[in-house]
């Protein structure tokens, strides 16, 4: 669809940048998507009936990759403490004393 044609990859030409996050018109999913198909004044073309709904939404989701900015509706799927109990074999050190080295 030669959309480097006006973001030159992402980093912005005639077009604004892909990879910061400024977005003009939003920088949901649907917000980008909704972009896409109907387009935008002063030169972003409407790409309704070009793309498939599916390539419309993947599209979107590559796009707002670029940015490396997460989501703000993505939720951590793991829980950052340690589940379970702790290892039996995870005993902690004891220290060396002076008069156990000597005698050996």
């Amino acid at each position: 669809m030669n959309c480097v044609g006006c973001h030159s990859h992402g980093g912005g030409g005639m077009g604004p940048a892909l990879m910061d996050d400024e977005w003009r018109y939003g920088g949901r999913l649907d917000q980008i998507a909704a972009t896409i198909v109907e387009g935008r004044p002063n030169g972003m073309p409407s790409f309704r009936g070009k793309l498939t709904a599916d390539q419309v939404w993947k599209l979107a989701a590559y796009v707002r990759s670029l940015s490396g900015q997460p989501s703000k509706d993505v939720v951590s799927s793991r829980a950052d403490e340690m589940s379970g109990p702790p290892p039996q074999t995870l005993t902690s050190r004891e220290p060396v004393r002076p008069a156990d080295t000597a005698e050996q």
